[in-house]
């Protein structure tokens, strides 16, 4: 794969010597993968990178090389960065607190791949065609000659794997499949991997999938799923994978996870099947994400916050049917 914006990146990336390198708030499998990979890339051509994230997740992803070192926005003296390469945003609001650390001077590489990314860099890497931003930095990592050790192969498998849902979802290409098959030839461990992606759980966290299908309710003839989890839940966790199981139950085309933040304020996941574009319905309420999986916030009560998102997915699913 080969993008224009390669050679504009590779020069950014030649010119700067020291990175902030940050990704987005509840930072997920690819923003972790592809946050480790570019500071081992970046390691790998003598320049200084350090990574900021607004929170740091506890689990699963200690075990990929460089996690350590990953420094919460929190724990430091804000400094604004001259340089930053803000990876898996489609917009700046997205990193949180972070936003501290960047002003009006700061050069950005925004390297991304969601639908409307905002192209808020001084370059802009921006692909749909890639499943993942890790797929995206490992076509990076090739077009500028960078060695694929057995670590950086791991971090940019881990980041494809849990963006592709294990290689399930339909932004999963070819090309996905072909670039995952090279990092295991470099060395990351496709098993190992897997196994601490998607079989390290904790029990509280495990529990509280139990108490969101427990909560789980259908409507609109069976095609809309929602399922809750208070903010008393959501201090024990925070079990994502919870939204899938919706859509594991026959004629449910769109599966709606609600997770208190505060009282009267839920961050929203949304899954669905082919028929509808849930990150359409995630714009709507100042949200974002991928066809088949967005996510956006709502404040009100549980029962409102419902009522609203259900319209909108009603409306998708009259157009579907036009």
């Amino acid at each position: 794969m080969q993008l224009p914006e390669f050679d504009e990146a590779i020069t950014f990336i030649q010119e700067e010597d020291d990175f902030l390198l940050t990704s987005h708030v509840n930072s997920d499998g690819d923003a972790i993968g592809a946050c480790l990979a570019m500071t081992r890339m970046l390691d790998g051509l003598d320049k200084k990178a350090t990574v900021v994230l607004q929170d740091v997740p506890e689990e699963p992803y200690e075990f990929l090389d460089g996690f350590s070192t990953i420094t919460p926005v929190d724990s430091i003296p804000v400094a604004v960065a001259p340089c930053a390469v803000v990876l898996d945003c489609p917009g700046l609001d997205r990193i949180g607190r972070v936003q501290d650390c960047l002003d009006g001077q700061t050069r950005i590489l925004n390297i991304d791949h969601h639908g409307g990314n905002a192209h808020f860099g001084a370059v802009n890497l921006v692909s749909e065609d890639v499943c993942s931003t890790s797929e995206l930095l490992y076509h990076l990592a090739i077009a500028m000659g960078v060695p694929i050790d057995p670590a950086l192969a791991e971090q940019l498998y881990t980041g494809i794997l849990f963006d592709t849902g294990g290689f399930r979802y339909s932004l999963t290409t070819p090309t996905s499949m072909e670039a995952a098959a090279d990092l295991v030839r470099c060395g990351a461990r496709l098993d190992f991997v897997a196994d601490r992606i998607y079989n390290n759980n904790s029990l509280a966290s495990i529990k509280l999938i139990g108490r969101a299908i427990d909560s789980l309710e259908l409507s609109t003839g069976g095609r809309v799923a929602f399922l809750y989890l208070s903010a008393d839940d959501m201090r024990r966790g925070d079990p994502e994978a919870a939204v899938n199981y919706g859509l594991r139950i026959k004629g449910v085309e769109v599966s709606l996870l609600l997770k208190e933040e505060v009282p009267q304020r839920y961050r929203v996941s949304l899954r669905s099947r082919e028929r509808i574009d849930v990150r359409a319905v995630a714009t709507r309420f100042g949200g974002g994400g991928h066809t088949r999986a967005a996510g956006c916030s709502i404040e009100g009560t549980v029962e409102s916050a419902k009522a609203v998102l259900l319209a909108e997915v009603v409306r998708q699913l009259v157009e579907t049917e036009r």
